[in-house]
């Protein structure tokens, strides 16, 4: 994990600083079959491969037991575009570089009281982005919420041995209880809401990504004293910022960076204690490239 942060924190920081190519995302969504269908990339400067992704969601897998994620990533070389390398990694390496994002928005804006966190969805997504939790923060003790108990109770077990884990059963008592909250859902309407969120605290919504998702009620991204973008492009169409701006709550200008610009400190994070701060993710091409790269470095160097 610590290695995929280090990894995804240098896509930022190359993004920021303009030595990555970025082409915009394709998103192919397909409502009939309660599916959709992501296309995201980068080449990172200095990089052997530029990357490129495809990943997948078809909710109703679950109903003939297949995993609802999937996906693939196609390295080619940077100099003759023939392609390297396949990874059919199914949704894993998609799942690990949103979690190492997760960790990147609480290493820049996280408060200093860092013991206690909430998590808000125990899928794929979360299960990662609790490890990535834990191996950023020094976290004692773990609060999770899911819309099915059962799957929180399994998580709580499963990270029994690393840090105390606790299953919330009501997810409206337990926001306001929290001043780090990280939320990695497929939710169609707002689970975190502005009246419940006091001064201090930081949000992370990483379970956006395509328009009809949000996490986070408009009125709380209104509330921040810091909004960051992993990529306010996206953001404005993909993300909790897309619904905020169609309430009329705010305007695109309203995002204070990018995730990149704090990596590459070219703004401050957190500066004080009573700071409400958001970050907005929905997944940037370059993590996409940052976290291949790593993979494949590896394999070259004979190890796995």
């Amino acid at each position: 994990m610590a290695s995929a942060i280090a990894a995804v924190e240098r896509g930022f920081r190359a993004l920021a600083l303009g030595t990555a190519a970025l082409p915009d995302p394709l998103v192919a969504e397909l409502p009939e079959r309660a599916a959709e269908v992501h296309v995201k990339g980068a080449l990172l400067g200095g990089d052997r491969y530029l990357v490129i992704k495809v990943a997948t969601g078809f909710a109703r897998n679950r109903d003939h037991g297949l995993p609802s994620g999937d996906g693939l990533f196609l390295l080619l070389d940077a100099e003759t575009g023939r392609p390297a390398w396949l990874l059919a990694e199914h949704g894993y390496l998609t799942d690990l570089r949103t979690a190492a994002a997760i960790a990147l928005t609480l290493r820049y804006l996280a408060p200093r009281d860092r013991s206690a966190a909430l998590l808000v969805g125990a899928g794929a997504v979360g299960r990662l982005a609790a490890r990535a939790m834990i191996t950023e923060l020094p976290i004692e003790r773990l609060t999770i919420w899911n819309r099915t108990a059962e799957r929180a109770a399994a998580l709580a077990r499963e990270l029994a041995g690393v840090v105390e884990a606790r299953v919330a059963a009501s997810l409206d008592a337990e926001v306001p209880a929290h001043r780090i909250i990280v939320t990695a859902t497929a939710s169609t309407a707002p689970l975190v809401h502005a009246a419940a969120v006091r001064r201090g605290t930081h949000v992370t919504s990483a379970g956006t990504g395509s328009p009809e998702k949000v996490e986070l009620e408009p009125a709380l991204l209104g509330r921040a004293d810091k909004l960051v973008a992993d990529r306010t492009a996206q953001t404005e169409r993909y993300g909790n910022l897309r619904h905020a701006i169609a309430a009329g709550t705010l305007t695109r200008d309203a995002v204070y960076a990018e995730l990149g610009d704090l990596a590459a400190g070219r703004r401050p994070g957190r500066e004080r204690d009573d700071e409400i701060t958001i970050a907005d993710l929905t997944g940037v091409g370059v993590q996409d490239a940052a976290i291949a790269q790593l993979v494949v470095a590896t394999l070259e160097g004979g190890t796995q």
